[in-house]
């Protein structure tokens, strides 16, 4: 059987500060382009209210993401290679939360509020346990947005969701790389996920509540078999 090389971006190029711009234009993805990036922070966007309680939800992952990336970058436990790349990831992030906001507001949406996120006592106190988080966190966040984009109504917001998953695939690379996993790229189809299992997997950090996924509420036997099927990697 024939070797493929698989070639990762290195290090200096995740950690390569990025204007607003140039990092919209690079959120190109499955044909997208920078059409995405103009059509995401266009005023002229239009949305359902499933819609926009989507991307309310998807802002709420960012925020996750975004809080824990700045963490780790002010834990002062990074160096290198790994300091470099989750400094861009924190940076991703953040412009991820300020679109959606955008997106939000351009529709007269209300964004939600960021909450009150908890993480685990160890998650900062080395480079392992970081990367081990981000490791968890990333491919929830693929996940995430491949399963919600079915149910998308808007054309601009399905453009950013297809933009930000194609980033956040990057990132699964990328932190697969720091990891030393082999293959960085070790899934040919990243598997969707429900809105319900997404709330699932970050109950943990939001101390086991539920977030609100706009459709009937989950028992709490049904919450319990869902947290419980995300520690054990079964989603």
């Amino acid at each position: 059987m024939e070797n493929h090389t698989i070639n990762v971006p290195g290090a200096q190029e995740f950690a390569r500060p990025r204007t607003r711009r140039d990092f919209f234009k690079s959120l190109a993805v499955a044909g997208a382009g920078a059409t995405a990036a103009s059509m995401l922070l266009s005023r002229e966007a239009s949305a359902k209210t499933d819609d926009v309680d989507i991307a309310n939800f998807a802002l709420t992952l960012e925020y996750l993401e975004a809080e824990f990336y700045a963490m780790a970058v002010d834990s002062g436990v990074l160096s290198g290679d790994a300091l470099g790349v989750v400094e861009n990831l924190a940076s991703h992030e953040a412009q991820h939360v300020t679109a959606l906001k955008d997106l939000l507001e351009s529709v007269d949406a209300t964004p939600v509020e960021k909450p009150a996120f908890t993480f685990p006592e160890d998650a900062l106190t080395s480079q392992a346990s970081i990367l081990d988080l981000a490791a968890t966190l990333e491919p929830v966040g693929v996940g995430a947005y491949l399963g919600a984009a079915p149910l998308i109504s808007s054309p601009d917001i399905l453009s950013a969701a297809g933009s930000i998953a194609g980033v956040e695939g990057e990132h699964v690379v990328a932190v697969n790389w720091l990891l030393g996993v082999v293959p960085y790229a070790n899934e040919a189809f990243p598997k969707a996920l429900t809105l319900d299992e997404v709330s699932a997997a970050v109950a943990p950090f939001l101390g086991g509540k539920m977030l609100s996924t706009g459709g009937p509420r989950l028992s709490p036997e049904e919450q319990y078999r869902l947290n419980k099927a995300y520690r054990l990697g079964h989603l």
